[in-house]
């Protein structure tokens, strides 16, 4: 009865409704790539085009979003809880909503970084992408999981992919690090409220890195469970 409750509610899986949402999610924080594209080409356009694209991607992940909220039952037969899935739910979602507001503060300040730290950024901004896309990547193999009922073989897989997640997150680090280094001594050559924008862009890309990051290491307790 269990299981035919949760057929009908999410289909094959309870977990698909989840590994929608970090596709949304991802799709967003890709998008990014080519806002810098678009800004290093000073095609502001193109770049609200993408900042429209992802406001409205986000708007699908918080959709689908409460939609698993409403229909998740209080009970069912998983080998996590429903606090678990919940959880997963809200750092992803986390991720869609930074990627909403980098690109709009990008794209509302028509934002240019100094030639000395707009490489860095844009390489930040990959590395947070591919950060991310691990992710999902891992949250993708939930349902083999599930399959093989947390099977060795599987479980390594999942390691192995999270272990990447988290290498990927402490480049990340190294790179902000970087780009703060070469900031500081061009802080009073620029204007103050600008340098104020590019720290927190930079603090923003950091954090979405972090949040795909927290995707594995949440995975990794389920794991352990």
């Amino acid at each position: 009865m269990a299981k035919s409750i949760i057929d009908g509610l999410f289909g094959k899986s309870p977990i698909r409704p989840l590994q929608q949402h970090m596709t949304k999610a991802h799709s967003c924080i890709k998008k990014l790539n080519k806002i810098m594209v678009a800004i290093n080409n000073n095609d502001w356009d193109e770049a609200e085009k993408i900042r429209t694209n992802i406001s409205k991607t986000e708007k699908d992940a918080d959709v689908l979003k409460k939609k698993l909220r409403m229909n998740l039952p209080s009970t069912f037969m998983m080998p996590f809880s429903r606090r678990d899935l919940l959880d997963l739910l809200l750092i992803q979602d986390s991720i869609a909503n930074l990627s909403k507001d980098v690109s709009g503060l990008i794209c509302n300040r028509k934002m240019r970084f100094p030639k000395e730290i707009n490489d860095d950024v844009v390489e930040l901004t990959k590395v947070c992408v591919k950060t991310s896309a691990k992710a999902l990547e891992a949250i993708n193999e939930l349902d083999e999981l599930l399959e093989t009922a947390f099977g060795n073989r599987e479980r390594k897989i999942v390691s192995g992919i999270i272990k990447k997640v988290n290498s990927l997150e402490s480049e990340s680090d190294s790179i902000q690090h970087r780009i703060r280094t070469k900031l500081f001594p061009l802080e009073s050559s620029l204007p103050p409220v600008d340098v104020i924008f590019y720290y927190r862009t930079v603090e923003w890309l950091g954090e979405l890195a972090d949040a795909a990051q927290k995707v594995g290491s949440r995975l990794e307790v389920l794991l352990a469970k």
